[in-house]
Parts: C-alpha cells; structure tokens; sequence
C-alpha cells in the first residue's frame, strides 16, 4: 500500500510539475487598483512560445484606462496607436476623449529561460462600472506567438481560461485603502500629490515644453510633519536623463541665474518647502521626448533620510503662469 501509494503521489507530482509552465501566464505586478486614481501598469511576461525567445511584445490598453505613457526599454522600440475611447472621461485639465489605445515594444529579445517587465503609466477613470479591466497581450517570437486575450465571460469560471489576460481588479479609494491596510503605496495615489514617509507632495505640476527642447522643469510644495529635518538629494524620471534641483536668484546687476544645489534641498522639521516658477524647482535634464499639455510624467523623488517615492506630475500648457522660468535665457 506504502509502494502503491508513493508510485501515485509521484505521478501527480510528476503531472503537476509537467503542467507547471503552461500554467505561467502574464500577470500584473500589482493586481488592483482604485477608480480615479494613477496607476502604474506592470507586466509580466515569463516565458517565451515553447522555448522561443519572445521579441515582440504587444499590450491592447484596455477601456477606462486613460491618459497612458510606456515606459522606454533598452534595447526595444516603442510603436503607439492611439483612438478614440468609447466615451469621454473626466481627466485633470477637463474631459479626455482619445489616448493610446495600443502599446507595442519590438525588436528585443527575451529568452525562454528569463523574465522580463513592461511598464506603462496611466489613470483609472472614475467613470467605469465594472469590477476588473482586462489587458490583452500577445508575445512574438521567431516561431509562432502566445495570445492571453481570454476573458471570463457567462458560464466561464476565469479558472478555466486556458490563455487569460492580465486582469486589474478594481475597487473604490476607500476599500482599496482597506485592502493594505491603510498604507498607501510608494506611488503617488493622485495626481499632483503623495505620501512619502513624514513628508506630504503636494500641488505638484510641469509645464509643456516646445518641439525640440532639452529641459523641462517640475513645481511642488513639500511639508514635513516629522520631528526632524529631512533635504530632498535626488530626482529621476523616465522622460529625462538625470533629474536636479535648482535655485534661481537675481543678481545685483538685475540679471537671474540659475544653479544646481549639489547638497540637496532641506525641509525643516515641521516645515515647508515650496518649489515654484522663478525659484527653487525641481530640472529635468535631457529630455528624451516632449511634455505635452494633458498628459503626465511620474518623479521619483529621494530623500537624505532613505524615503523615496514617485509623484504623478500634471502637465499644464505651455505659457502657464507662475513665473518666468524659460531656461534658454538664464546664466548658470
């Protein structure tokens, strides 16, 4: 019986770890999220097409989810459609009714053997209904393709899909807040604000920048509700090469000149520190595409203390007012 028994453990074990990587499929990193809220869409792709490595990898952007941005990878082209949604959302500069659509990254190459991620950036309208949005991704290799476009329709359990999409679940603020406990994430939870330890990001925003241009500039407030001084000593952004934060001053000769703070911007204990057009500001250096007016970028920004987290920055039109802060004709 002993014998009998092992020999039958060991052919389910056997079938189980056969059917193991069938079983894989894509995924998202963080697997709900709130209505009217950003949100960063992580996939995961594990495996290529029965041992193929995967050079193409293609993202069908789901309804409801707008205002969306991928993220560069080294190594693979970024192509985007964009289209019509199905009807016009509430959005931070007023209604938006067309956004990317599609998300294609090709010409790289994932072996069978690793894993990778692709990443875009994006905005829960809190118009949708439904409980999850689905995205529909199909990985290319040199021999065939893997499709994970099957949703749970009526009669179907999403246990029996045999190639499911990437499923977002999707609750309001307050029970996504209850699903972690109350603590909110690293990521900004709106746009133009977050919570990064004792430190409050608030009225954050950029400004759209013209074809061509080379730097683009970033405006917040900073409020410290801890018991010591904490100074803000990086910033990084996808759209850019490097991030700094600068000061402006104006001479006795009348002429403003602008210049990096290599030790970092402190926020006193139980203080604040306003970053503004015409002042202090966070520099994004290197520009790798334009901002463009309705769209967002996403700022990590670092601290002394070891805190770190992104802010969704809004970008507002061109000649937003504020202060004169054009680049081109200021002495560093």
């Amino acid at each position: 019986m002993c014998l009998k028994a092992s020999t039958a453990a060991a052919a389910v074990l056997l079938a189980l770890l056969g059917t193991a990587p069938a079983l894989a499929h894509v995924s998202l990193e963080r697997p709900e999220a709130a209505r009217g809220k950003s949100y960063k869409a992580v996939l995961k792709i594990p495996h290529g097409c029965e041992g193929q490595a995967t050079h193409t990898v293609r993202v069908e952007i789901p309804e409801g989810f707008i205002g969306v941005k991928p993220m560069p990878k080294p190594g693979w082209t970024i192509k985007t459609q964009r289209g019509a949604y199905a009807q016009s959302y509430g959005y931070y500069h007023g209604p938006l009714s067309e956004g990317v659509t599609e998300i294609e990254w090709s010409g790289g190459n994932l072996p069978d053997d690793y894993y990778d991620e692709f990443v875009a950036s994006g905005f829960i309208a809190k118009e949708i209904t439904g409980a999850a949005l689905y995205f529909k991704v199909v990985q290319l290799c040199d021999k065939g393709e893997l499709s994970w476009s099957d949703i749970p329709g009526e009669g179907v359990d999403a246990h029996d899909l045999k190639a499911p999409a990437a499923v977002l679940k999707i609750a309001d603020a307050d029970e996504a807040d209850d699903h972690h406990h109350g603590h909110k994430h690293d990521e900004a939870a709106e746009i133009g604000s977050a919570k990064i330890g004792t430190l409050a990001i608030e009225g954050a925003w950029t400004r759209a920048t013209p074809e061509g241009a080379k730097v683009g500039a970033g405006y917040l407030t900073i409020r410290n509700s801890g018991s010591a001084a904490d100074t803000l000593v990086g910033v990084e952004a996808s759209v850019s090469t490097r991030g700094e934060v600068h000061d402006m001053t104006t001479t006795d000769d009348g002429v403003m000149r602008m210049r990096r703070l290599a030790d970092g911007l402190e926020i006193p204990a139980g203080g604040s520190v306003e970053l503004k057009p015409g002042g202090t500001h966070l520099m994004l250096v290197g520009l790798k595409e334009r901002l463009v007016e309705g769209q967002t970028i996403a700022v990590k920004l670092i601290f002394k203390s070891g805190a770190s987290g992104e802010v969704v920055l809004p970008v507002r039109a061109l000649g937003a007012s504020g202060g004169d802060d054009d680049h081109s004709g200021h002495k560093h």
